[in-house]
């Protein structure tokens, strides 16, 4: 949704704003009615808000020289929402990890333990090590694909 928003509009902040209020609106809606595809209609809801935009700033005189004392810089409630979500996540996949390869994991991860360290008090060797960890991120990026919160790899 926030892809195909700010592929419209091009501004981050107001893209934010208008997948917000998206869902806001989505939201009001089936308090009273229900909705069959969600998809489509939060897209339709989102092009409606960006039509609006795009008239409302015709009309309106610009306002670029806004003060950056103005500015929140504190996460929209959807992002918030978000990374709530997969920290719920995170935990639950730690948990149903493997004990020896959770705290090998958070050992090595968490805690910032050289894998040497670890590897003398587990006796492991240190590729056992490094392999419990990579499998670990490997459980954990699968966790977050499979509900849909997996952000991708930086570019």
């Amino acid at each position: 949704m926030h892809r195909f928003v700010l592929g419209s509009i091009r501004d981050h902040a107001d893209s934010d704003d208008l997948v917000q209020e998206t869902f806001v609106r989505l939201y009001a809606y089936r308090g009273q009615k229900t909705v069959e595809d969600v998809s489509a209609f939060c897209f339709a809801i989102a092009r409606n808000l960006i039509r609006g935009r795009f008239r409302r700033h015709r009309s309106a005189p610009d306002l670029t020289d806004a003060s950056e004392d103005l500015m929140c810089l504190q996460p929209c409630a959807l992002e918030t929402m978000i990374y709530r979500q997969r920290v719920a996540v995170l935990a639950a996949a730690i948990e149903a990890m493997p004990p020896l390869r959770r705290e090998v994991f958070l050992r090595r991860r968490l805690d910032g333990d050289a894998a040497a360290t670890i590897s003398r008090d587990l006796e492991l060797s240190t590729a056992a090590i490094e392999k419990h960890v990579s499998r670990a991120i490997a459980d954990l990026r699968r966790a977050l694909e499979r509900r849909g919160l997996w952000i991708g790899d930086p570019a």
